[in-house]
């Protein structure tokens, strides 16, 4: 291929120079200004929270949102939304918090994933030592035995979300993600319901089922699901399996919610309704 001839800089005139400098210059600006980046957070850092949006998320003055590592917190909707995002208001609000990043960095939101610290307390294991959060677990986690731990103690002290009238448990619901990318009926397995293991044992999920609001329905035909570890139902076609610890299955009828409003409910192998989710729009986990 022939390319164009190149002057070298030695005969570059100095006003074309100059011009191409203040162009670059000019051109970077405009870069910045539309597509600003924002350099990834080292492993350990510190920051004010300029705001909270709920229970286990957080946005920092610059602008970084932050997901808590291992514990997740009602969703708008669920009972003890409000609970939960008062009393990380009151741990973290408008204060210097340090922050742990928690590998993979990055959650799929984009949200940085970090243990959080006001002080000498660890935020992440208030929220369930409170009762207002429940262990999470996505992957590789240091704190597991200490954090169940405290949330089977907030269990036996009916705390939170634990008291009558609370969460009943075994399984929980903790989000739809009824609006798959793009077209739906090409990507159904963009569409989602998490379910969590809230008990202090493991859960046998032959027999559990989960239908939406037009009433079809999965039951799920088996698996054992530890402690803060979640089961995705993915609503296109699959092969069932254990991915980090977090089990996957297919309901291969996708795609199933709609995409405006649809609710998720969750029966125990018996028939009894343990928990729905009202989802309108797209929710973060």
């Amino acid at each position: 291929m022939l390319r164009p001839a190149r002057l070298s800089r030695p005969f570059m005139p100095r006003l074309s120079q100059h011009i191409i400098q203040r162009s670059h210059f000019v051109f970077s600006l405009l870069l910045f200004a539309f597509f600003p980046f924002r350099p990834f957070p080292s492993p350990v850092f510190a920051a004010t929270v300029a705001a909270v949006i709920d229970g286990d998320t957080v946005i920092l003055l610059d602008g970084t949102r932050v997901r808590y590592a291992g514990v997740n917190t009602p969703e708008r909707g669920q009972p003890f939304y409000e609970e939960a995002k008062r009393y990380n208001e009151r741990l973290v609000l408008h204060k210097k918090v340090r922050l742990e990043r928690h590998e993979p960095g990055r959650d799929a939101f984009g949200r940085v994933l970090a243990y959080v610290y006001a002080g000498n307390v660890s935020v992440n294991a208030r929220l369930i030592a409170e009762g207002v959060g429940h262990l999470f677990v996505l992957g590789p986690f240091g704190h597991y035995r200490e954090w169940l731990r405290l949330q089977k103690d907030a269990q036996r002290r009916h705390k939170g979300m634990w008291a009558a009238g609370g969460v009943p448990g075994p399984l929980f619901v903790t989000t739809v993600h009824a609006d798959a990318e793009g077209d739906d009926r090409r990507n159904p397995n963009g569409e989602y319901v998490r379910i969590c293991n809230v008990s202090g044992g493991p859960v046998a999920l032959q027999g559990f089922r989960v239908e939406d609001a037009a009433g079809r329905r999965y039951v799920f035909p088996a698996g054992a699901l530890d402690p803060g570890y979640t089961v995705l139902l993915l609503s296109g076609t699959g092969q069932d399996m254990t991915r980090r610890g977090q089990l996957l299955f297919y309901w291969g009828d996708g795609p199933v919610w709609n995409n405006h409003e649809d609710t998720a409910s969750l029966f125990d192998p018996g028939g009894k309704l343990i928990d729905s989710f009202h989802v309108q729009g797209d929710v973060s986990e």
